[in-house]
């Protein structure tokens, strides 16, 4: 992992990024995907809460 990290940051610093500038952009990225699949987690939930309840069904 850790390697895949020295990638992201080289590639970003290639761009023209300062190395904090490109620590803190990788940060940004993991935590959306941890909160986009928090998400998608709670949308699924309720949607499954609908369907228990009778409160949707596919047709």
């Amino acid at each position: 992992m850790q390697q895949y990290m020295d990638l992201l940051v080289d590639a970003l610093l290639d761009e023209g990024f300062s190395v904090e500038e490109a620590q803190r952009l990788i940060q940004l990225q993991q935590e959306y995907e941890e909160r986009k699949a928090t998400e998608e987690t709670n949308h699924h939930r309720f949607v499954r809460w609908l369907v228990e309840h009778g409160r949707f069904s596919e047709w």
